[in-house]
């Protein structure tokens, strides 16, 4: 029976891992995207909170208004 308390602990243990490298995978391009939309970079972190962070950037970015400016339509 203890082999499944193991399994389990292991599978917590991937799953934190598997978060904690896509984290970074989209912390670098969103570090950019904030800065050049005039947000702090920092912004980009969110990505480390479980679940909702990713939500959080995307709302961020997509409901309010860019201290830069929008970008407008490319000639």
């Amino acid at each position: 029976m203890s082999w499944l308390l193991a399994l389990g602990s292991f599978t917590v243990f991937v799953l934190l891992v598997v978060h904690l490298f896509l984290s970074l995978v989209l912390i670098i391009p969103t570090w950019r995207i904030c800065t050049r939309a005039g947000f702090s970079g920092a912004l980009s972190l969110f990505h480390l909170v479980p679940v909702i962070g990713s939500f959080i950037v995307m709302g961020m970015l997509a409901f309010s208004t860019w201290p830069a400016g929008e970008a407008g339509p490319r000639r």
